[in-house]
Order: C-alpha cells, then structure tokens, then sequence
C-alpha cells in the first residue's frame, strides 16, 4: 500500500493560513445548544495545550472567567468574549432554527438518570428545576398541549435561543420575541471571526481550516446525538407556533448563510504560509500538546496520562523537530481496538513509508523504525505523518451495551523523533 503525506499542500489549493487577526489568540467557542458542539468542542481543544483549556463556562460550579485559557466554550453569550484578557478568535455554528427547535425539544425529554445528575452541578438551582419540568411535563402532555400550557417555560428553552445566546446578558430582560434582540445579535454576527453553518458542516471546517492554519480539518463525528425525530411527525399546528417563536432566529440564520457564502467566496491568501505544526519539546511529542492534523477524536486522560484515538482510517500529525533529519522513529499505542486494526496499521513520514517493528510493552505496543534519508528531501524540520488504519471498530462492537459509539483503530500515547 502507498502512503503519502505531502508536507507541502498541492499546488491546485492554495494553503491554508492563519490570518494575523487570529494569530495568538485565545479562542472563544460560542456553543448554541444542539449545533453540534459537543462534536466540535473535541476537535477544536485539541488545537490546544490540554492545560489551557476550560470547557462549560456557563458552570456555576466552574470558573466563570477564562483567565490563562486559550480555548474556552460554553452556553454562554455573545458578551462573555470581554471577560478575556485580550480580544479572543470568536467562533459559532448556527443550524437551521426548526431543525434545531425540534432537536432540543427532544433532547430534554430524554435525559438519563446520570445525565440529570451532571445537569445539577452545572447548571443554577432555577434553570435545574426548569429543565426538570420541561422533561415531565413535555413527556406526559405531548407538543400541542405542552405549548399551551406550559408556555412560558417552552418558550424559554425553544424560543429564538440563537438569537437570544448572540445578543448576551445586556438583553436578557427583553420578551423572546423583541426586536432589540435580533437587532444585537446582528451587530455581534458581524464581528464574530467565524459563524459556521451545522448543515454546511464540511465547507465550515474548510473555512475554519483556512482561517486558523490548521489546514485540513475533522471529520466531524456525531456525539451528543438527540434521538431521532422528524418536523412532519409532529402536528401542522405545533409546527407553526414552533415557526412563530422562533422568527427572529429564522432571520438570524438568513443573514448568517448569507455572511458565510462570502466568506466561502473569497479569495485566498496568495502567500501561501505553511500550515501549523506542533513543536516537539526534547523530540517528543504527547497528546497533552497541541495536536496540529486530522482524523483525531478529542484528547482523553487516562491512567494519569493523555491519548488520543484515531477518528478516521488515516490521521494526520503535523510536527516540527528541533534538530534536522531524525533518523528514528518510536511511537508508543496505549490501546488497539483488536489485532487486525495493529497488524494493518502503517505509518509514513513525509510521504515515505516506515518498516515498522511492533511489539507488546507494558503500557501498549510500541512502534519502531529507522526513517529513511529520502524522507527528508527539503523539509528538513517538518515531520508530517500519515497514519493509515483501515481496520475501525467501536466498543459497542464488544459491549453492545456501551454507550460509547464512536469508531477507532488506535490510541497515541507518544512519539520520538531523534
């Protein structure tokens, strides 16, 4: 099998880049519940060193400030970017308003007993409660009696919710339906850097892609997921007092698509800067670092340590060595998902294929090779590292009763390059 990973992106694409309005700035995820954001939180953190990162920052029993974080997220307005200290990279994804109504509807009648339990530590006491209610009221009354009667507290999980997260805290006394709010919320969708598009998901990593200098970017698993549920399921009258509490966010949306189909419409940046790479400490790189490629599930700490498994049968690994031409290669896999997935694993650096030599450690498998000369023909500190794992699973594969489906092949634990 060939393997390659060109260092330098091919000419028929411009390279990405980072623009310097984003170059060294914190970044700040605006998470708009059911958008996607627990699949986008995970590949957006690992862009950053594991210890400055703070996730929920809407927790009232977490630190209501970002301080030293260079990514931080949460369900919070559009206002919470004046809490860091220098002007953050602020990004968001709207979704398409009744998709994203109907998606919340049904994701907060279907939450676990262990679920509710998380929500109470995060969450105040009221908006506990108010969650509590909307789950027992909303499951024993059904749509068209639940917005009747109960339609104060439908209105404030499922009304205009976009709008109301971008226009922030100074508008939060204002009626769901006030056009003060849409008004704010477009002032602030003009200067976010980024507002993705949930529909538009691979044209929104693109753009975030070129827009950091992350180059390629994803893909984008779906976890999180609300039990399936269809608008046409759910009665002509629901629908439209569903359509008419949300005609701000209906706005909102066109105004966001059009923004991005601008962005999306720009030229690139002749300059073609390359994309970036994590700088190996001691040529050794480890997952707590910034992880600078693709096919990557978000960063896990286990057994006092960080791994990351692989999210697509070939990821990438984007580094830069500090001395010039390392002649071998060793990488330790904490997990496998069974011994197909390690005996068709192979690795290339920079194009060139490694003969690899594995072996069963205490903590893994460790991998090892001598790199071969040509792998270096001009690059000589870009190590860019093609991992190409055809074999995936998923532990539901040996638990059906896991709730974790993703799918994997492997887990980095670390890597040597001397």
């Amino acid at each position: 099998m060939s393997l390659s990973s060109d260092p330098e992106p091919p000419p028929a694409e411009a390279a990405p880049h980072r623009s310097e309005t984003t170059a060294g700035r914190p970044f700040f995820f605006l998470h708009i519940r059911k958008t996607a954001g627990v699949s986008m939180r995970g590949l957006l953190a690992n862009r950053f060193p594991a210890d400055r990162l703070l996730f929920q920052a809407h927790s009232v029993s977490g630190p209501q400030r970002p301080g030293e974080a260079l990514f931080a997220t949460g369900h919070v307005g559009f206002d919470y970017a004046a809490r860091f200290e220098s002007d953050p990279v602020i990004f968001t994804v709207l979704r398409e308003p009744m998709a994203r109504c109907l998606s919340a509807y049904h994701f907060f009648q279907s939450h676990s007993e262990a679920y509710l339990r998380s929500l109470a530590t995060e969450l105040s006491a009221e908006e506990y409660q108010s969650r509590l209610r909307f789950q027992e009221r909303a499951r024993e009354l059904g749509p068209a009696r639940f917005f009747a009667e109960e339609e104060r507290l439908a209105r404030h999980w499922l009304a205009n919710v976009q709008t109301r997260q971008l226009a922030g805290a100074d508008f939060a006394e204002c009626r769901d339906d006030d056009p003060r709010l849409l008004d704010a919320a477009l002032r602030h969708l003009a200067r976010i850097d980024l507002t993705g598009i949930l529909e538009r998901r691979q044209d929104t990593l693109r753009l975030l892609g070129r827009m950091m200098g992350w180059g390629a970017f994803g893909p984008l698993a779906h976890l999180n997921r609300t039990p399936q549920a269809r608008l046409s399921d759910m009665d002509p009258d629901s629908r439209d007092i569903l359509r008419s509490w949300n005609g701000l966010d209906l706005r909102l949306y066109a105004e966001a698509c059009r923004l991005f189909d601008e962005k999306l419409g720009a030229p690139l940046d002749p300059a073609r800067p390359p994309m970036l790479a994590t700088l190996l400490a001691a040529n050794r790189f480890t997952p707590d670092q910034p992880l600078h490629g693709h096919g990557w599930h978000e960063r896990e700490y286990f057994e006092n340590r960080f791994l990351c498994w692989n999210s697509a049968p070939t990821a990438t690994l984007n580094l830069r060595v500090q001395a010039a031409r390392p002649a071998h290669f060793r990488c330790l896999l904490s997990h496998v998902i069974n011994a197909d997935a390690l005996d068709r694993l192979e690795i290339a650096l920079n194009g060139r294929e490694l003969d690899l030599r594995k072996r069963a450690v205490s903590d893994g498998i460790l991998l090892e090779s001598n790199i071969p000369a040509t792998a270096w023909p001009a690059y000589l500190h870009h190590a860019a590292l093609a991992f190409q794992c055809p074999v995936m699973g998923s532990p539901r594969d040996l638990d059906a009763a896991s709730p974790d489906g993703r799918r994997f092949g492997f887990a980095l634990g670390w890597l040597e390059l001397d």
